[in-house]
């Protein structure tokens, strides 16, 4: 599983990206640690017993201005892009929401568009069908 961390303004936000596999005690720790609820620490782990492809989730506390974003395994490079997001918007709607900022400003475009771009490597490895072969 690969981990990258982003700083977004105060906001620290730990990206989990599952290629195959991943320790689901590891994820919800992240999740716990960014102050998800009981509530969604269950449905992250009910998620995560399914094993399904192309899901993942994004708990966002604006506490401690942390956030998780995982991403499970994908069915190919479309569907990672696909996922991937997704999760982003909602990052993006949580911390403007938590700012303040009116959700059809430039402002969560910018979030989501700087997101993207510090993750540019990550696309091309886990986003492109030729390098994920």
């Amino acid at each position: 599983m690969q981990h990258r961390v982003l700083y977004i303004g105060r906001w620290q936000v730990d990206f989990l990206f599952a290629e195959e596999g991943y320790d689901q005690d590891e994820v919800l720790e992240y999740a716990y640690e960014c102050g998800a609820s009981d509530y969604a620490l269950r449905q992250a782990k009910n998620l995560m017993a399914l094993c399904e492809y192309n899901c993942g989730f994004t708990f966002a506390d604006p506490l401690t201005y942390r956030a998780v974003v995982f991403i499970g395994p994908t069915t190919g490079g479309a569907e990672f892009i696909d996922t991937l997001t997704h999760e982003i918007h909602h990052l993006a709607v949580a911390i403007a929401d938590e700012l303040g900022i009116d959700l059809e400003s430039e402002t969560p475009a910018y979030i989501a568009g700087d997101s993207v771009r510090e993750l540019a490597d990550v696309l091309c490895e886990m986003g492109c069908p030729h390098c994920r072969e």
